[in-house]
């Protein structure tokens, strides 16, 4: 994946300066209310994800108990369980993403460049890889149709930890994805080979003496990966709370122009290399379902949905909590760019409209042709082939929007390499 490097640009001489328009670094004031405000939706965004998580922890727990007792409930149970995973824990996270690509905590990898950071001096470990990694081996956790003997569950050697599942993470190759939303997601959906429905595993995979085998183990498995997923996101979290030592003092006190550059590296990051390309281009011209973000859950158009949330919502500095009424509405980058160019935050604006009615298209509408949010028409995995004009829709607008934000930073004084 390419890095984006945006660095600010030099104050052009007193020559020239009737030629161009006040940059933002003479707006401080105005800087500050911006990063203040993205501060907080990283932080509300981060325990809506949280909330789910824990959600789906809980039901998963009624589930498994349900299972081991082979309650009559377990199975109606095990849809909900499903349902909180692709609502309640995915759509908030799917609008954290937009909180990467700068070395923050989410992603955070230590550098020999000479600069001690906070997270450095707690040896914090970045746990993007350990929640969201992609595509997943399925062989490498559990049965597959081709061997039924297959994965960690059924290596009755292996005892199953925290730590051990962390350890094989990415172990002898970066689709040995161990942990995680998407290990989660196949634990509960299975294998997905189908363009009529999404994975069909059955839930007496997890009652004893049901299907397949191994089925204590399995439910040990998937606890821990929720037990996992909690305590991912807290750690994440914390370094986002008001009032404590911790990465967001550092972020705040950092120099404006730095903290603006990690903003719009990130809103870069996401509309074009990673969303675009990485995350529908890929599979698109590959017409590959394998390649597709949820692949077992057929949910991979909510993930392009959240993502590109993510990236208007750093824009307007808006936050719509999935999982509480808490809302944010503050200065966004949007406040930055119409104060140097009105014109082109409106023509963002547009796009980013643009856009959404572009993804609705995969939505079901209500009697009153409502988008329903969440309830998804038509799957990704069957649109690869049977509404190709539609996907490339979308991937037009991100091109579009990816080159708007590089106006917009060229405009507010940010040079980007």
């Amino acid at each position: 994946m390419k890095r984006i490097i945006i660095t600010t640009g030099l104050l052009l001489a007193p020559f020239f300066a009737q030629a161009v328009k006040v940059p933002y670094k003479n707006n401080e004031l105005l800087n500050t209310a911006v990063i203040k405000n993205y501060s907080n939706m990283a932080l509300l965004n981060y325990q809506d994800a949280l909330v789910g998580a824990t959600t789906l922890k809980t039901e998963v727990a009624k589930f498994l108990k349900m299972a081991r007792k082979n309650n009559s409930s377990a199975e109606s149970q095990f849809v909900k369980v499903k349902k909180t995973w692709a609502l309640t824990a995915r759509m908030p996270y799917g609008q954290t993403e937009i909180f990467r690509f700068y070395n923050g905590p989410i992603d955070f990898e230590p550098i020999d460049d000479g600069v001690t950071t906070y997270l450095e001096t707690i040896n914090f470990v970045g746990v993007e890889g350990l929640m969201n990694a992609w595509p997943l081996d399925e062989l490498y956790i559990d049965y597959v149709k081709e061997d039924a003997n297959s994965g960690l569950i059924n290596n009755r050697s292996i005892k199953l930890t925290k730590e051990l599942i962390i350890s094989m993470n990415e172990r002898d190759g970066e689709k040995n994805i161990s942990t995680g939303y998407h290990a989660i997601e196949f634990l509960l959906w299975g294998q997905d080979r189908s363009l009529e429905t999404a994975g069909t595993r059955p839930y007496t995979d997890y009652v004893i003496g049901g299907t397949a085998k191994n089925q204590a183990r399995r439910g040990q498995y998937l606890s821990l990966l929720n037990e996992l997923l909690v305590d991912h996101l807290t750690s994440v979290k914390n370094q986002w709370n008001k009032n404590e030592e911790n990465y967001r003092v550092e972020f705040l006190n950092r120099d404006s122009n730095s903290v603006l550059t990690d903003i719009f590296t990130s809103m870069i990051s996401m509309a074009g290399d990673e969303l675009k390309s990485e995350r529908i281009e890929n599979a698109f011209l590959l017409e590959d379902q394998e390649e597709e973000h949820s692949c077992f859950s057929d949910q991979t158009i909510n993930d392009i949905y959240t993502n590109a949330l993510g990236v208007k919502n750093v824009y307007l500095g808006e936050y719509t909590a999935f999982n509480s009424n808490a809302v944010i509405k503050g200065n966004g980058i949007s406040a930055l760019v119409a104060l140097v160019n009105p014109e082109l935050d409106q023509t963002i604006k547009a796009s980013f409209k643009k856009l959404f009615n572009n993804i609705n298209f995969f939505y079901k509408r209500n009697s009153r042709g409502q988008v329903q949010i969440g309830n998804i028409s038509t799957a990704f995995d069957r649109a690869l082939t049977e509404n190709k004009v539609e996907i490339q829709a979308i991937i037009d607008e991100l091109s579009v929007i990816d080159e708007l934000l590089r106006e917009a930073a060229t405009e507010l004084g940010l040079e980007i390499e």
